[in-house]
């Protein structure tokens, strides 16, 4: 009898226990019915991280520069050369490559391929929603004239083919010695970017390569030079004419050298 009495009690403590268990949950666990602390999490996190796709956002509403939350690596695609840039470094932002973003230092040929959870960029962009950038006003389209009246077709006047010209022939290109030309170039101060003392290595180049439409005898000057990222073998790229270096180019970016 009393055994009986033991699981009668049991069963009728269940069964008040489940009834009231929606009006004091919210008193002990200090959230509403129905939602766990699981559920609260997960949206804390979700509203603190919101997901946009940055392959769709058009790169004029992408800020110019961003922070790496983490050590991330630079290649040099002209000397395969590597580095690797602390975290809280400000880079430039190149493009957008899926979850990913592309960046590279101010100097240099150096590029990087980093999460985008791993720079500033969400912060950045958030920001710049909040305060966009003015758009220019596209112009207005021009009025249209009225069409010309339809005349009738003279009689065509017969055709007179006449001669072609002949063509001139192309000015003789001077090659020279691309080395010895380049050394005079230096040490004759033309750019200040470097001096023959730093340089490491001479190197001819083509002797006929066009660019813009020009010919240019080419040569390649490999020099030591201090960077951000410590000391690090550069090259330059002297464009040559009638036997004097016209311009010093950056090899990767065709930019000219100062």
């Amino acid at each position: 009898m009393k055994a009986f009495l033991f699981i009668l009690g049991l069963v009728v403590a269940g069964i008040c226990g489940y009834s009231l268990e929606p009006q004091i949950s919210p008193s002990l666990t200090g959230k509403p019915p129905g939602e766990t602390p699981a559920d609260s999490d997960l949206a804390a996190v979700s509203a603190a991280q919101p997901v946009i796709d940055f392959t769709k956002i058009p790169p004029n509403q992408l800020p110019a520069k961003i922070v790496l939350k983490a050590e991330a690596e630079l290649v040099d695609g002209g000397s395969d050369l590597k580095v690797m840039v602390s975290a809280g470094s400000q880079l430039n932002l190149i493009r957008i490559d899926g979850s990913y973003v592309i960046i590279s230092p101010d100097a240099g040929s150096f590029e990087g391929k980093v999460p985008i959870e791993q720079t500033d960029l969400v912060e950045q962009f958030l920001v710049l929603q909040k305060n966009p950038r003015p758009v220019e006003p596209e112009p207005e389209p021009e009025p249209e004239m009225p069409a010309d009246p339809i005349l009738p077709e003279p009689t065509p006047e017969p055709i007179v083919t006449p001669e072609p010209a002949p063509e001139p022939a192309p000015a003789p290109v001077v090659y020279g010695d691309a080395v010895a030309i380049m050394k005079e170039s230096i040490e004759s101060g033309e750019i200040e970017e470097f001096t023959s003392d730093q340089v490491l290595k001479w190197q001819p180049g083509e002797d006929a390569e066009t660019i813009d439409g020009e010919t240019y005898q080419t040569g390649i000057a490999f020099y030591k030079a201090e960077t951000v990222f410590g000391v690090k073998t550069i090259q330059a790229k002297a464009l040559i004419q009638d036997g004097t270096v016209v311009r010093w180019l950056w090899p990767k970016s065709g930019m000219e050298i100062k």
